[in-house]
């Protein structure tokens, strides 16, 4: 779409980003609205529709702009995108939408963190015996089939833990109206598809503008690529905490990390018969990076005296993000 937009006039560029913005905030509100009506038909809690319907949906332009890139062999890109994705989610989209309403923090946020950083660590200390000698590190193949195994695992088992916690309180209609289920998870990932298109004309018209600004090819890449892939859990956030419905916002954002690291990075390892290449940068900035916003959403999550993360929380993630920008941006000219 970049190479589209490069050869259109100014006009055009600029008309394209402001209804791309449009398009991206109804998308956003509509798979919201939808997703909470079937949390309530199928008896589950908010987080559990956002951990899995949701963040299945928003989670499309990681997997197809990682899995493309792996294919062309550019897998550090891929790994870099999900990586970086976990990471702006967690503090800049999370930061944000803090900004417009309060986001609980719940028993149920702190399992998905639990299970959210297992997964950061199945893939991290995996990479160190080849990074062992080596200044590079490296995702084998086999552990990209592994992690693809362990999304319907990990799907399953927290359908399954709600249902056994909610059996008395579940709709009982819900079983006789499979024909309104599926109507609703078909209206929710056709908002999905829509954010997933709304957000890449979204990236490519800043992208054209930017260069033609003059702005350099890194800040492009260190801030509208990166964070353009998770502009669908932004709409989404931001639209979900506006309604009412926080546990909906936590639950994408964490379901999208969880899926970043076994949907995402498992599928673009499962396409590169050598692995993916992990750059010393990693090692020193984004594991780096990843492991301070981890530990500072974990005090949230986990300390008993935080009930809901509200703009003071939020504005600490910003600030996060921000560090970690400035870190790469250093690293790079410097």
């Amino acid at each position: 779409m970049y190479h589209i937009l490069a050869n259109l006039n100014l006009f055009i560029v600029l008309s394209i980003l402001a209804l791309s913005l449009i398009v991206l905030s109804k998308a956003a509100d509509s798979l919201v609205d939808n997703a909470a009506k079937l949390s309530k038909i199928l008896g589950l809690s908010q987080v559990i529709i956002g951990a899995t319907i949701v963040s299945l949906g928003t989670t499309l332009p990681e997997l197809s702009a990682s899995v493309v890139a792996a294919l062309q062999g550019n897998g550090d890109f891929a790994l870099g995108n999900a990586i970086g994705s976990i990471i702006t989610n967690t503090s800049l989209i999370l930061g944000i939408a803090a900004l417009f309403g309060k986001i609980p923090t719940s028993k149920e946020t702190s399992q998905k963190l639990s299970i959210l950083i297992a997964a950061i660590m199945i893939l991290f200390f995996t990479t160190i015996p080849y990074k062992i000698g080596n200044d590079s590190g490296l995702i084998p193949q086999w552990l990209g089939f592994i992690l693809l195994l362990l999304v319907p695992v990990y799907i399953f088992y927290l359908i399954k833990r709600e249902s056994n916690n909610n059996s008395q309180e579940k709709d009982h209609n819900a079983e006789k109206s499979i024909g309104i289920i599926a109507a609703f998870i078909a209206k929710i990932f056709i908002a999905a598809f829509i954010i997933a298109v709304s957000a890449s004309a979204l990236v490519a018209s800043a992208e054209v503008l930017a260069e033609r600004m003059g702005i350099p090819d890194v800040v492009i890449s260190s801030t509208l690529v990166a964070f353009g892939t998770s502009v669908p859990e932004l709409s989404t956030c931001i639209a979900a905490v506006k309604n009412n419905h926080g546990g909906l916002a936590i639950g994408n954002i964490l379901g999208a990390n969880i899926l970043n690291i076994l949907f995402v990075t498992g599928a673009a390892a499962a396409v590169t018969p050598n692995g993916i290449p992990v750059p010393p940068s990693f090692y020193t900035i984004h594991f780096v990076g990843l492991a301070v916003v981890m530990g500072t959403f974990g005090f949230f999550a986990y300390n008993k005296k935080f009930h809901e993360i509200n703009k003071r929380e939020g504005i600490i993630l910003i600030l996060i993000y921000a560090a970690y920008l400035a870190a790469n941006i250093f690293n790079t000219f410097y």
